[in-house]
């Protein structure tokens, strides 16, 4: 034993136990587990991954079908990524922002080059909730306003401004509000219209809206800006009508509002094209990535703005900063990664099998009572779950995902977790999220859907 700075007895941090009951109670005791009550058990433990499996400490390899929640695009432990991460710490694993080195500079013209239109100044962070906070800030700053609009049923980070516009997700109602004067509108959630009406005949009630919305709320000299999830991850899986951000694109031209794309869980590759937006020729002003622009090998993101916005803040203090920005070994990774999806064609790959995936998926929509819709886009698709299929009721309501007990959504990951799979079941809304790594075969995903035929007969039995 050692004695720490107030002269107490502490174990020595060379040696701390380690043993299998060891870590299981450190997990308990000492650890925050994310979104979740505490649990009074250690989660499993992964020990190894490989491609589109991981191994548990108890030796079983197991079927990541959420690419570890929508992250590792191009599969676990590439070893061309980790030669990578290995070869820059070896050199120079992290230096101060004011200072330039090569993996940023390479990465920022990187970026420039694969972001539509004349995006083109990035500001680089540490993950997607960074990247969201330097958004609302570069718009903020940009226009002089305050208010931004968000849609309900989005997930933006778990930071104090992001989960404010998190809007109608139920993780964030501790959330005490702050750092932007939020407005919220509605989703294009087609399944569950909130104006009660039905595409294509609504006439996109919703882009109407939010242009009725800005003028309420005081036009080009209140309104900054609205950020959005081209398609919607975490609360839904929700691909909005092929007009619609054409239009929203509009509005906001007129009014002078900015488009922040969250392209977070939706960017590289992961709907089919290089970012979301591209489905639809619209340039945002704004946008912002993570997960998929390191494959969370490790932790990075980034915020990046068209030509004018970036050559304002040549003549006005940019008022944003960090100290691990632009971290030298992150960013290495990144350009590792990047070249990955055009040598191996992961972004045809994702085009084809999520076609294939959507295919399968919509048959156990038939087979199964307890699922109302399937939708997605690429490698990126939702099992929406209700209690019956003609009147549409959830499953559950909204609040059962932060409420203590068994609901029909965990007891589908369970069971999924029993038959050797991961896929997103955890998440906040009534939506199942199936987003396997862009390097999936046809036969992983056979092997994918057949598990969650099995698993599905959990919420099955929550039909009324």
């Amino acid at each position: 034993m050692v004695q720490n700075p107030t002269g107490e007895e502490m174990i020595d941090l060379k040696n701390i136990p380690s043993s299998k009951e060891d870590l299981d109670q450190y997990e308990v005791e000492n650890n925050f587990q994310s979104w979740t009550f505490q649990p009074s058990q250690s989660p499993l433990r992964v020990v190894s991954a490989r491609g589109v499996r991981f191994t548990t400490e108890d030796g079983r390899e197991r079927l990541d079908f959420s690419s570890c929640f929508v992250s590792h695009n191009i599969g676990h432990q590439d070893p061309r990524v980790v030669d990578a991460i290995c070869e820059q710490a070896k050199t120079l694993t992290s230096f101060a922002p004011s200072f330039s080195t090569r993996p940023r500079a390479l990465l920022s013209k990187m970026l420039a080059e694969i972001t539509p239109g004349d995006l083109s100044r990035s500001f680089i962070s540490l993950g997607g909730t960074e990247a969201n906070e330097a958004a609302i800030k570069i718009c903020h700053q940009f226009t002089g306003r305050r208010k931004m609009l968000a849609r309900y049923r989005t997930y933006h980070g778990g930071t104090a401004t992001s989960m404010t516009l998190s809007s109608g997700d139920a993780r964030g109602w501790a959330q005490v509000l702050g750092g932007t004067e939020l407005v919220t509108v509605p989703q294009p959630y087609c399944y569950r219209c909130m104006f009660g009406q039905k595409y294509p005949q609504c006439d996109l009630q919703c882009v109407k809206y939010v242009d009725e919305v800005i003028e309420l709320e005081g036009g080009e000299g209140k309104v900054a800006g609205i950020i959005f999830e081209p398609v919607t991850g975490a609360n839904g899986i929700i691909v909005p009508p092929p007009e619609y951000f054409p239009k929203l694109r509009e509005v906001c031209d007129k009014w002078g509002v900015l488009m922040i794309a969250d392209e977070v869980m939706s960017g590289f590759g992961r709907t089919g094209k290089w970012f979301a937006m591209n489905h639809w020729n619209v340039v945002p002003d704004i946008m912002t990535m993570a997960k998929g622009l390191t494959c969370g090998y490790l932790p990075l993101g980034a915020t990046i703005v068209r030509k004018h916005i970036g050559d304002r803040f040549k003549e006005q203090f940019f008022a944003h900063g960090a100290t691990y920005a632009g971290h030298a070994t992150a960013c290495a990774a990144a350009t590792a990664v990047l070249p990955i999806y055009q040598e191996d064609g992961l972004i045809e790959n994702s085009e084809k099998m999520g076609a294939y995936l959507l295919e399968k998926a919509s048959e156990l929509k038939e087979k199964h009572p307890s699922v109302g819709d399937v939708r997605g886009l690429g490698l990126f698709v939702g099992l929406e779950l209700v209690k019956n299929k003609k009147t549409r009721e959830p499953i559950m309501p909204l609040k059962a995902r932060i409420e203590s007990g068994v609901n029909p959504k965990l007891a589908v990951a369970k069971k999924l977790g029993e038959l050797g799979m991961m896929a997103m079941a955890a998440n906040p809304s009534n939506v199942i999220a199936l987003a396997p790594p862009l390097i999936v075969t046809k036969d992983e995903i056979d092997e994918g859907i057949g598990i969650m035929d099995q698993a599905l007969e959990m919420a099955d039995a929550f039909v009324e």
